[in-house]
């Protein structure tokens, strides 16, 4: 317990780092926002030019609508329905059966690379728990015979697994999905310049001012939210970063963190740090970070090069960065030695 209540202090206090007054509107203060811990995240929404604060709880109440439905822990949610059906027909909201299309989307698309039923691995390693261990190996090799997203049937707003011991997670892409779904609530209620901040899905409407962009912080791994290594310049776009530094337990000397890798059963081992994707949909960043993450920069790259619209930096673990070719041709990135002193991120991930 005491590790659970340190993680949601601290994801607090990181929170009030990212926009000033961040509970509530001060007099004469350029916009209106809150902070609420969903998502197992701390969640920030902020309204620029209609500070309505019937329309701002409105849309924290959408996100909680959303937390409850696609949780893997809540025994009311569809997720966990669906898991614990024991392979029967289960029927689901409209919206969890979209969001596990989409799901099963990037997981075909990346070839299983990515996969929604990565849920009995995530719960068996169950990094975010109060004493996280490395399990033992045939208990790793037990709960990868449970992933494959090829045995998700989706029917209409019926979900049924056909492994009875597979479990969906939709972790990797839940956050995007309901990112977008906050940005069009806000819109048809006639907010046109907000920052919705979901943890490390970022997504900007509009700009902070005529011909200004927002400027959002890209973290820099392993340090305090306040310490970016560069600034995007963004209008109207989602930011989304999966990185290694964050969800994590050290054993033996040795870092485990909560990016699995299906192929191995183990947190994913590589060279990176942290990937972040620019793109107009947060549901595009969210399902992409996840799988460059486990490509690795080179193979990553060439598949952000394939999409259009996207973009995207890498953060090695020797503290490299490296960008796709759109970076500063499409989309303004500044390194913070780089950056002016008067640049501070309104809002970073």
């Amino acid at each position: 317990m005491k590790r659970i209540l340190k993680r949601i202090l601290s994801l607090l206090a990181a929170a009030a780092l990212l926009l000033p007054a961040a509970c509530g509107k001060k007099s004469g203060s350029p916009y209106l926002s809150d902070t609420k811990f969903l998502l197992n995240t701390t969640c920030t929404i902020s309204l620029y030019d209609k500070q309505d604060r019937a329309v701002l709880d409105r849309t924290f109440q959408l996100c909680a609508r959303y937390d409850r439905l696609f949780s893997m822990n809540d025994s009311r949610s569809d997720v966990y329905k669906i898991n614990h059906a024991k392979g029967k027909a289960v029927r689901v909201d409209p919206e969890t059966a979209a969001v596990i299309r989409h799901g099963l989307g990037y997981s075909r698309e990346s070839g299983g690379l990515f996969d929604i039923t990565v849920g009995a691995l995530t719960s068996l390693w169950n990094i975010e728990g109060e004493h996280p261990s490395v399990p033992p190996e045939d208990r790793i090799r037990a709960a990868m015979k449970t992933i494959d997203y090829r045995g998700v049937a989706v029917r209409g707003n019926t979900v049924t697994l056909k492994n009875p011991d597979a479990r969906i997670d939709l972790g990797g892409v839940a956050k995007g999905f309901i990112a977008d779904k906050l940005k069009a609530f806000l819109l048809s209620n006639g907010v046109h310049r907000a920052i919705v901040n979901l943890g490390g899905n970022v997504v900007v409407l509009g700009s902070k001012a005529e011909n200004t962009p927002w400027i959002v912080g890209v973290q820099q791994p392993f340090k305090g939210k306040n310490e970016d290594v560069g600034y995007l310049y963004v209008t109207d776009k989602s930011v989304v970063t999966s990185g290694i530094y964050e969800r994590y337990f050290v054993q033996n000397g040795r870092l485990y963190a909560h990016i699995l890798d299906p192929r191995t059963g183990y947190p994913v081992e590589n060279n990176l740090s942290s990937v972040t994707i620019v793109s107009d949909e947060s549901k595009q960043g969210d399902g992409l970070s996840a799988a460059c993450f486990l490509l690795g920069v080179e193979k990553a790259t060439r598949l952000v090069e394939s999409l259009p619209g996207v973009e995207a930096i890498f953060i090695t673990k020797d503290g490299k960065i490296v960008t796709t070719p759109g970076i500063n041709k499409k989309i303004k990135f500044v390194p913070a030695a780089q950056a002016e002193k008067e640049s501070q991120p309104a809002s970073a991930p």
